[in-house]
């Protein structure tokens, strides 16, 4: 009865997309080698110019994106070759981590459009799948080991930061914010919740079981702090958006899932939730009633949504000018335009 019921969500969600407006990329930014690509997170200079930075295998590219039409990289950055990385920033820096080795590197985006280059390597922790850090407090948060899961750093030196404490039981990704973190607990099936006001001292707020749970994977909140939605990277795991309005007893209102069946990470900006879905591309979701969740847009490599873990692998919406940069494995750096993700 579970797979019946499952395969009827999916050909109802199916149909769904069917109506969803199918976007056309701006533009499409590859080199002219043999390599994949990963995650992807982008930058706005104080002279409002855009960037993508792109997560190669082997290194990071600062691409101008200002002229959508015509992506221009400005620097490549060599790193350990890795098939994952996660980048962040903060002012004119960015953070790069990734699972091979070389410590987190710092990169200086200030001399942008000129130049960017590799202002320090940070080599405290040698190794980390993913990152986040609160602009406001300066704070940087990393996944870490068994023993010490997630671990927060000062940045109130960009270049050095300063150990302040670690978190959580186990970490797959991380969402921080007013104090505030979200830790998606991987094989424990759980979200935590910490505040982190003092944190030199976090405390857990809540954590709760996902029902029938797959690998928790990412969980980003609404921006009223309502809601979290969540993504477990696992085929025929649904983005599942939960009430945390009463902590006592957290809620299950809604979920939604695209024809590939495999969702990524999601980001939630607005009443939009915008989802590196791999094989189903980039989807785009209106949120703003969370127990009636539907598809607005979407783009796919293709005619059909693919199964396994190709194609889509990062998103970035945040942009003021509705610019939506989307990573794919295999064929580089996407820019797309939506009226979902203007400010």
């Amino acid at each position: 009865m579970k797979v019946v019921l499952l395969t009827v969500v999916v050909l109802l969600l199916s149909l769904g997309a069917e109506a969803s407006q199918r976007l056309t990329p701006l533009a499409k930014f590859k080199y002219d080698r043999n390599i994949e690509y990963n995650d992807v997170w982008g930058y706005t200079a104080p002279d409002q110019r855009e960037y993508a930075l792109l997560g190669v295998v082997d290194g990071t590219a600062i691409i101008d994106i200002t002229d959508a039409s015509s992506p221009k990289e400005i620097s490549f950055i060599p790193s350990n070759r890795s098939t994952w990385k996660d980048i962040k920033t903060l002012g004119h820096y960015a953070y790069v981590v990734n699972e091979s080795g070389g410590g987190m590197q710092i990169i200086d985006l200030s001399k942008l459009p000129q130049v960017a280059t590799l202002a320090a390597t940070f080599t405290d922790f040698s190794t980390s799948h993913n990152l986040w850090i609160d602009t406001d407090r300066k704070i940087l948060f990393a996944e870490g080991d068994h023993a010490q899961p997630v671990k927060l750093y000062s940045l109130e030196n960009p270049l050095a930061p300063t150990k302040l404490s670690f978190l959580g039981v186990e970490c797959h990704d991380i969402y921080a914010r007013d104090g505030l973190v979200y830790v998606s607990e991987g094989g424990h099936g759980t979200i935590g919740i910490f505040n982190y006001d003092d944190p030199a001292n976090p405390t857990l707020v809540k954590r709760f079981q996902i029902q029938r749970a797959g690998y928790v994977h990412n969980a980003w909140p609404t921006t009223d702090n309502r809601y979290l939605m969540t993504t477990e990277e696992n085929s025929g795991k649904t983005m599942k958006m939960f009430d945390l309005s009463d902590l006592r007893s957290v809620q299950k209102v809604g979920e939604i899932l695209a024809p590939g069946s495999l969702a990524h990470n999601v980001h939630i900006k607005g009443d939009y939730a915008f989802v590196s879905h791999y094989g189903s591309g980039l989807r785009i979701y209106d949120v703003s009633n969370p127990a009636s969740m539907s598809e607005v847009a979407f783009w796919q490599e293709g005619e059909r949504s693919q199964t396994g873990f190709v194609s889509v692998w990062g998103a970035f919406p945040f942009f003021k000018s509705g610019k939506i940069l989307a990573s794919s494995i295999e064929e580089g750096l996407y820019i797309f335009q939506h009226d979902s993700a203007r400010e």
